[in-house]
């Protein structure tokens, strides 16, 4: 790819992996225009990369207050009751572990669909319909909401992500729409959801990268792909935590929903690429 599509395909696929808008669907929108090819691995590692980097960035005091006290925990563990940045660890570490082994197991069944348009479009209209439902999540008072999941929340929470890796699926959006039905406070689902992308985003990058067989990259290519998504990844979830707190994660759909009819419309119009 030129460096043009290489700078437009990393900000979309940094923009999609913090925004519950999917990264799968944009990925498939874009690589029909684009034409990036399965040889073009690199691209998809080091966005991913670079993306995990903007995402812990943006939770990074939540993320280091959680590991610190998750380490004392491990020594303590009464802290796990005690402490709320202890309990935010060992949420995260049980719906990360059961995100990535959902994930793990539909991966042979979702790799041969990763851009059909028409499983595409579809899974991108479930992840609007999912968006909008969080307009009748139950709004309660600060007192009654709450700043993390219980455990079983946080499995709940892990396993929607985990099947959120099908196309179309946004992984942060499962998982944000999950915390937000179980009255967690709209700032701290986001910071929650997008912790929990990072471990997946770090498997997938590194899994693209070992992968990745063919001529070194350009240097120039990779720089300007890292930087586009980094940018893009950290705009997309500082946007995402100022919706969240005006309760507005529900306008998304409209855009995943129309992004959706068109994939379902562009597969039924050329048979043979559904």
């Amino acid at each position: 790819m030129g460096l043009v599509d290489v700078t437009v395909l990393a900000a979309v696929q940094g923009a999609a992996q913090a925004l519950p808008i999917s990264a799968t669907g944009h990925g498939a929108a874009a690589r029909l225009w684009l034409s990036a090819a399965d040889g073009d691995a690199w691209v998809l590692a080091a966005q991913a990369l670079a993306a995990a980097a903007a995402l812990a960035l943006a939770v990074r005091q939540r993320l280091l207050r959680a590991l610190g006290e998750g380490a004392r925990a491990l020594a303590r563990p009464s802290l796990f009751r005690a402490s709320p940045p202890a309990r935010d660890a060992a949420g995260l570490a049980l719906g990360a572990a059961v995100s990535l082994i959902v994930a793990a197991a539909l991966r042979p069944y979702v790799a041969p669909w990763r851009d059909a348009p028409l499983a595409v479009g579809l899974g991108l209209l479930a992840t609007g319909a999912a968006l909008a439902s969080t307009a009748l999540a139950p709004r309660r008072d600060g007192r009654d909401e709450t700043d993390a999941p219980s455990i079983a929340g946080a499995l709940v929470a892990g396993a929607a992500h985990g099947i959120a890796a099908l196309p179309g699926a946004s992984r942060v959006g499962a998982a944000l729409v999950v915390l937000l039905w179980l009255g967690v406070r709209p700032a701290r689902a986001v910071e929650l959801a997008l912790a929990l992308s990072l471990p997946a985003l770090l498997v997938s990058g590194l899994a693209e990268a070992r992968a990745f067989h063919g001529p070194a990259p350009d240097a120039g290519a990779v720089a300007l792909g890292l930087l586009a998504a980094f940018v893009s990844a950290a705009a997309a979830a500082s946007a995402l935590r100022a919706l969240a707190e005006r309760r507005r994660v529900g306008a998304l759909s409209l855009w995943v929903v129309p992004l959706g009819l068109a994939m379902v419309a562009y597969a039924r119009a050329l048979p043979g690429v559904a």
